[in-house]
């Protein structure tokens, strides 16, 4: 299945079936899956507190950002992922967002190619950013599509976080 959103909803009755048993037959087809109850808002709470060790790519991306002194951001994203390509094409390419991402050890991880990285990660949907310290501590995560101006104001907070440590 390819999805054109980073997100679906499913309605169920509770009576037939549990939740356990609807996020158990998503996981078994590869994708990620949470109960969102009340009035449907998500928790935002970091789903994974520090970058996990064993994986080539966030192994190297860290000792860069220790070398650097630098935060990790990394952008989890699928190439059949709608608002990922938004993002690549209108908040990536902003001079600003450019800018401020020079200032980063900036790592894109396409979750359908490390889905072992986006599993460890808990990525439950794309576009899926994290923002890490140089010792691996995820301080942030921003789900969904991000536009310049809010991503830009995202990527200064976080300058700041380095600059007072």
């Amino acid at each position: 299945m390819r999805l054109d959103r980073d997100e679906f909803a499913i309605t169920y009755d509770a009576a037939k079936v549990a939740p356990a048993e609807i996020i158990a037959t998503i996981k078994s087809t590869g994708y990620t899956a949470r109960v969102v109850g009340g009035k449907g808002k998500p928790s935002r709470e970091l789903a994974v507190f520090s970058l996990p060790p064993g994986f080539a790519l966030l192994d190297g991306a860290l000792a860069q950002a220790r070398r650097e002194s630098k935060p990790v951001v990394l952008d989890f994203y699928a190439e059949w992922c709608a608002p990922c390509r938004r993002m690549e094409r209108n908040t990536f390419t902003d001079e600003r967002v450019k800018a401020l991402l020079g200032r980063c050890v900036f790592v894109r991880v396409d979750s359908d190619k490390e889905p072992d990285i986006a599993k460890r990660m808990s990525v439950e949907g794309l576009p899926d950013i994290r923002f890490a310290l140089p010792d691996g501590r995820v301080i942030k995560q921003l789900r969904s599509f991000q536009d310049a101006e809010s991503f830009s104001s995202e990527l200064e907070e976080l300058l700041r976080k380095m600059e007072n440590k």
